[in-house]
């Protein structure tokens, strides 16, 4: 018989908190679970570190793949998965205890809910939480969300397995972004919900952060909504066939460069104040610069600027630091008025 719940973990190199984020998953209350981890040609000790773990406990499921993005890896990873429900932690994220239990009892008794996430506490890499970050619950709400952001954390997620294979998973070609794109394509065929309380401990570390990765994402989230538009218009999906995703592509859609521009800005400074909280002060710096110089470029705006001081101003204030805050927002209202 199939477990209640399969628990889908990619991993590369993930010797460092590996040993966490699987002993989470083996821990919860609801044992009847299977755990799928995809090594994803791994270097470091995380395949000896899985040998242990599949020698030891059956529910622990291993294999071993190649892949050329995350989008592709979780694919390949989801036809080993065999529950009805199906959900998603990251080799460096940590299950809250009673997460699969709390999310197999509300799918249970929700059955119009194709895809339910919580909220998620932030932890740096020492594993010290320092801020929750919190979502709306409801689907409505969650769907006005989804138009201008992403209202869900992927480490947190589970979903029906049923219209994950009905909407064909994730799409490779949007990859940094493919997360989005699932849920606005799930959000076309069931309800959205998210749970109240925190059911992931979800790590933010320096490694995992870098400008170029961010203007990757930002290109491809505009794309997701570029397409999910196209959808809802009536108009045929022109991600659809693999096609690259890149600047141009956005362009011949009649996506402003403004609207790209807009995006990196947006996901630098939350990243950015996000590291700068998780004790990463060096690289909030970078993220800052980043965005201020993607905000004052030609594709930038006055307000654009002004809302990189405004981020830089609270992180200022979250830090005691009063004069250099005020400075910042004087600068900000100063961009504004050009």
């Amino acid at each position: 018989m199939p477990p209640a719940v399969s628990v889908l973990m990619p991993v590369r190199n993930g010797e460092a908190f590996l040993r966490e984020a699987i002993d989470s998953v083996l821990a919860e209350p609801l044992s009847d679970l299977e755990l799928v981890v995809v090594d994803d040609d791994s270097t470091d000790s995380t395949p000896a570190i899985l040998a242990e773990y599949a020698a030891r406990d059956p529910r622990v499921r291993v294999h071993r793949e190649e892949g050329d993005n995350l989008a592709g890896v979780l694919n390949r990873g989801f036809q080993l998965c065999r529950a009805p429900l199906f959900a998603r932690l990251d080799a460096d994220d940590v299950c809250v205890h009673g997460r699969l239990l709390a999310q197999f009892e509300f799918m249970r008794d929700h059955s119009d809910v194709v895809l339910l996430g919580g909220q998620a506490l932030l932890i740096n890499e020492t594993g010290e939480d320092f801020a929750t970050a919190r979502y709306p619950l409801e689907d409505q709400e969650l769907r006005a969300r989804l138009e201008t952001g992403n209202p869900f954390v992927h480490s947190a997620i589970a979903m029906s397995r049923t219209a994950f294979e009905m909407v064909g998973g994730y799409r490779e070609n949007l990859n940094n972004a493919e997360d989005l794109d699932l849920w606005l394509r799930l959000a076309e065929r069931g309800e959205l919900a998210n749970l109240p309380q925190p059911i992931v401990k979800y790590r933010i570390h320096a490694s995992q952060v870098s400008l170029d990765k961010q203007e990757d994402q930002a290109i491809r989230t505009v794309a997701a909504r570029v397409s999910a538009r196209a959808r809802a218009e009536g108009r045929p999906d022109p991600v659809e066939g693999g096609i690259r995703i890149d600047e141009d592509f956005l362009l011949a859609e009649g996506v402003e460069r403004a609207e790209v521009t807009r995006a990196v800005v947006d996901s630098a400074t939350w990243l950015a104040r996000t590291t700068a909280r998780a004790g990463y002060p060096e690289v909030a710096s970078e993220l800052f610069a980043g965005a201020y110089a993607r905000a004052r470029s030609e594709t930038g705006s006055p307000a654009l600027t002004a809302a990189v001081h405004r981020s830089i101003a609270s992180r200022h204030a979250e830090q005691g630091h009063r004069v250099r805050a005020k400075l910042k927002s004087a600068q900000a209202a100063i961009a504004e008025r050009r």
